[in-house]
């Protein structure tokens, strides 16, 4: 049995979409791959669930395409007349508007994050005299994508910053701050960037070993599912005087260019019921 990808399958979905829109699907081609996708997509759809619009106007095609199908007295897709799938065609040409405008308020909602991060920033760095960011990547191992949804990353986030609240664990004592979003790669799935903010300057051998140890917590809360990423030139982390005008801009610039990074790609095709996928967080103060 096949074993779909639910980040991919929605990907594909929206290639799709975008495909029609740019007159790159013949009607031939919409035969072939609609179905396909159809059958993908159907467990993964998800009443309650906010998608983009290029998927919302897939499923409202899937819709008419079946009723077609249904009340027209059609056996199957392929003896659809030509100037009927036309007109799907048409259809969804019709909603570019639509779906750019979705795209233009996904990147505002982008510009406003980084506002938001950069005053939380900020405000940090008015209350401590030195403070050290440390920038890490926690998705998904290929291999474990298909078992994956954005339901079970969701699950995993919640764990890691349940534990991370909690401080009970001495790794944990350190952090001062959060900063998460949760994105989606077209190739390797949904993961998320994560920024651990410590006050105070911290060795460069205590970052390693902190980011080796959050890595061994993450894959332990998502059964060995886990995969961790960060460069060898982010163990050193981005380290701030709190008084030096240039280094708090150098760091907000550095963070901000984290974050922007594949924003115009890594976005989420689905987001679940009233879940934040971005957010700053103080988690306490004092180090233990």
């Amino acid at each position: 049995m096949t074993a779909y990808n639910e980040s991919q399958t929605f990907c594909e979905i929206e290639n799709f979409i975008l495909s029609i829109l740019t007159n790159q699907i013949s009607v031939e081609q919409f035969k072939q791959q609609i179905i396909p996708l159809i059958k993908k997509s159907r467990r993964f759809f998800i009443e309650g669930n906010n998608y983009i619009a290029a998927i919302i106007v897939f499923k409202h095609l899937e819709i008419a395409l079946l009723q077609a199908i249904q009340f027209r007295f059609y056996d199957n897709i392929q003896d659809l007349p030509d100037h009927v799938v036309e007109g799907f065609i048409e259809y969804v040409q019709a909603q570019a508007g639509l779906i750019e405008t979705d795209y233009q308020a996904d990147q505002k909602q982008h510009k406003a994050q980084l506002k938001k991060t950069e005053r939380f920033l900020l405000e940090c760095m008015q209350q401590q005299d030195q403070l050290t960011i440390f920038p890490i990547c926690l998705g998904i191992r290929p291999e474990a994508l298909s078992g994956i949804r954005l339901y079970d990353l969701d699950l995993y986030l919640s764990g890691l910053l349940k534990l991370i609240r909690a401080r009970d664990l001495a790794l944990f004592r350190y952090i001062h701050s959060v900063i998460w979003q949760v994105k989606h790669d077209p190739e390797q799935g949904y993961y998320i960037q994560l920024f651990c903010i410590y006050a105070g300057q911290v060795q460069a051998i205590a970052l390693t070993d902190h980011a080796h140890r959050i890595g061994e917590q993450w894959m332990e809360i998502t059964n060995d599912y886990g995969a961790v990423q960060f460069e060898e030139h982010d163990l050193k982390g981005v380290s701030v005087n709190c008084h030096d005008d240039k280094q708090i801009q150098r760091a907000l610039q550095t963070i901000k260019t984290r974050l922007n990074s594949h924003a115009k790609d890594h976005y989420l095709r689905v987001i679940r019921h009233r879940r934040k996928t971005f957010e700053c967080e103080r988690i306490g103060l004092g180090i233990v």
